[in-house]
C-alpha cells in the first residue's frame, strides 16, 4: 500500500490558557485533495502552521513519506516539499509581481540578478492560473483577487509535493475561482497532495476526496466525500443546519428612497441607474472586472462619479470623497478589512470609535456623548463582538469579530446606508450567520445596505434583489432567490430571458 505523503499523529498544541489542538490525527495521500473544515478557532490554522514550521507542536509526530520530520523553521518545511498559500496575504506591495513571486528565490546569471528569467517564469505561472497579470506591475495596484493569484503563483514556484491552500478562492469571482479549481484538479492528477481549507461548501464537495472536520481543537471525523454531505459537515462544525444561516426576508415592503443614482458614470462605469430603499439589502454581482467594485467605490466617493446624479433622501448630493460620504450617512466595509478598514494595533474600542472622532483627536480619551466609553461598548455588545476586553488590540480577534467591529463603527455613527464589499470573506459559517443577522436587523430598522460579493450563495441568500454588473454597466436585475445560473448568465452578458424564450 502506498505510504501517505503526510501523516500528523497525535498533534497537540497549547497556548497560554488555551488548548488549541488536542491529539489531532491527519493524513494526506499522494494525488489526493483532503479538505479541512471548521469554524474560526477550530484549530485549522494552528495545525497548518505546525506543518509549515511556524509553530512547534507540544506533542505528536509529523511524518513525510514515512520519514519523521521536525520543522523548526518554515524554510525547513519548504525544503521538505511543503508549500502553503496563506489566507492572509504576505506580499510586498511596492515591488513588482515577478519580484514577489521570486522573493528569496531570485535567479541569477554570472552573479547578476536575472530579471528576464524572473519575468518569463512568472508569466508561465500566471498563465497556468489563467491570470492575465503583467509580471512588471506593482502589486499594490492589483485587486485583492489579483494579489491572491500572485500568492498562489509563489507557492507553485516551489513545485511542492504537499500544497496547503487556505481559503484560496475567498477573494475570487466565479470565473477565477473555477480556473483555480481546475488547476487544483490538474495538480492532483500530477500526484500532488493538496490540503484544502475553505468555508465554501460547494467547492469542497466538488474537489475533495476526503473531508476532515475540526472543532475546538479536536478532530470530529474524517470521511470520504461520498459519505458526507453539506448538512452533515455543517452540523459537525457548529451543531445546526444550513437552513438556519440566512435570515428571514423582511415582513413588509421597502420604504422611501434612501439613495438613488441616475445615469451615473466615471472612467469605469457607464449609465448606472439604481435605487436603494429603506429596509432593503441590494446585492451586486459580477465578474472581477465587471465594475462591481468600482460601483461601491463611486458610492462612497473614492472613485467619484463624473456624470449623472446621486440623490440621498430625494435631494441631489455631490459625493466627492469618503469623508463627504461619511458625513452624509454612508458607511463602508471594505473588501480588505486589515489594510483598509482597521488600525490593527489599536484597541477594539478605538477602532469602533474611528469615524466618530477626527484624526486630530483620535487618541484623546472618550468621556461623554458620542465618545462615551459605555455607549461604544454597548454598541459592540449589541453587534456581538466577542472579545475578552474591548481594550485589547483588534488584530487579536478572529476575522468575523473584526468585521463586526467595523459594523459597530457605523452603527455608532447612526449611518443610514452601508456599502459592504465581500462582508464574509474568509469567515467561518457561524460568524457569517451572525453578520447576516446584523445586516438584516440594520435594514429592518429602516436603513439600507448595498452588498458587493463574489460569493453567489451569499448574495442569493441575503439580498432582496440582485443587480448584475457587466462591462461597467448594470446588465440587469434579478429578484430575491434567483438561481445561480441566472446570475452567472447575466454576469457573462447573456440575457437569460432571451435564452429561455429561444428554448420555448
Amino acid at each position: 500500500m502506498t505510504l501517505p505523503a503526510l501523516e500528523m499523529a497525535g498533534i497537540t498544541k497549547t497556548f497560554p490558557g488555551v488548548l488549541a489542538l488536542d491529539e489531532v490525527d491527519f493524513d494526506c495521500r499522494p494525488g489526493e485533495v483532503h479538505a479541512i473544515c471548521g469554524e474560526n478557532g477550530a484549530g485549522k490554522s494552528t495545525l497548518m502552521k505546525i506543518l509549515g514550521g511556524s509553530y512547534r507542536p507540544d506533542g505528536g509526530e509529523i511524518r513525510i513519506r514515512g520519514q519523521s520530520a521536525d520543522f523548526a523553521h518554515p524554510q525547513q518545511a519548504k525544503a521538505a516539499g511543503i508549500s502553503i498559500v496563506h489566507q492572509e496575504l504576505s506580499l510586498l506591495p511596492y515591488r513588482s509581481v515577478a519580484e514577489n513571486i521570486f522573493v528569496g528565490r531570485e535567479p541569477s546569471r554570472r552573479g547578476v540578478l536575472d530579471r528576464r528569467e524572473m519575468r518569463r517564469r512568472s508569466m508561465e505561472l500566471l498563465q497556468r492560473l489563467g491570470a492575465g497579470i503583467d509580471p512588471d506591475r506593482q502589486v499594490s495596484t492589483l485587486s485583492i483577487a489579483g494579489q491572491q493569484l500572485v500568492e498562489i503563483a509563489k507557492a507553485l514556484l516551489l513545485d511542492a509535493q504537499i500544497l496547503v491552500m487556505d481559503e484560496p478562492t475567498a477573494a475570487l469571482d466565479e470565473r477565477d475561482a473555477q480556473a483555480l479549481l481546475q488547476l487544483v484538479r490538474g495538480l492532483r492528477s500530477e500526484g500532488v497532495s493538496i490540503i484544502y481549507i475553505s468555508h465554501r461548501m460547494p467547492e469542497i464537495m466538488a474537489l475533495a476526496d476526503r473531508i476532515t472536520v475540526l472543532k475546538d481543537g479536536r478532530r470530529i471525523w474524517t470521511k470520504s466525500r461520498e459519505d458526507a454531505d453539506i448538512g452533515a459537515i455543517i452540523r459537525a462544525m457548529v451543531g445546526r443546519d444550513l437552513k438556519d444561516f440566512y435570515p428571514s426576508p423582511p415582513a413588509g415592503k421597502p420604504g422611501h428612497s434612501l439613495l438613488s443614482v441616475e445615469q451615473g458614470g466615471n472612467t469605469f462605469l457607464r449609465g448606472i441607474d439604481l435605487d436603494l430603499r429603506a429596509g432593503e439589502i441590494i446585492g451586486v454581482a459580477g465578474l472581477e472586472d465587471s465594475g462591481k467594485a468600482s460601483l461601491a467605490q463611486a458610492i462612497i466617493g473614492d472613485e467619484p462619479l463624473t456624470a449623472g446624479t446621486i440623490r440621498l433622501g430625494g435631494g441631489p448630493q455631490a459625493i466627492t470623497s469618503p469623508r463627504r460620504a461619511t458625513s452624509r450617512g454612508i458607511g463602508y466595509l471594505p473588501g480588505d478589512r486589515k489594510r483598509e478598514g482597521l488600525l490593527l494595533r489599536q484597541s477594539v474600542r478605538d477602532n469602533a470609535l474611528l469615524t466618530l472622532r477626527s484624526m486630530s483627536n483620535f487618541f484623546t480619551r472618550p468621556e461623554s456623548g458620542a465618545f462615551s466609553r459605555d455607549r461604544i461598548d454597548e454598541v459592540l455588545r449589541v453587534t456581538d463582538v466577542r472579545a475578552a476586553d474591548f481594550g485589547q488590540a483588534v488584530d487579536s480577534l478572529s476575522g468575523g469579530n473584526q468585521q463586526k467591529v467595523i459594523i459597530a463603527r457605523w452603527l455608532a455613527r447612526q449611518s443610514n446606508i452601508l456599502v459592504f464589499v465581500e462582508p464574509t470573506r474568509g469567515i467561518d459559517i457561524a460568524a457569517k450567520a451572525a453578520i447576516y443577522e446584523a445586516m438584516r436587523s440594520f435594514a429592518n430598522s429602516g436603513r439600507g445596505i448595498i452588498v458587493v460579493s463574489s460569493d453567489m450563495p451569499e448574495l442569493i441568500g441575503i439580498s432582496d434583489r440582485i443587480l448584475v454588473m457587466h462591462q461597467g454597466r448594470i446588465a440587469g436585475e434579478l429578484p430575491r432567490g434567483a438561481s445561480e445560473e441566472a446570475v452567472m448568465a447575466m454576469s457573462l452578458g447573456i440575457d437569460i430571458r432571451q435564452k429561455q424564450e429561444a428554448l420555448t
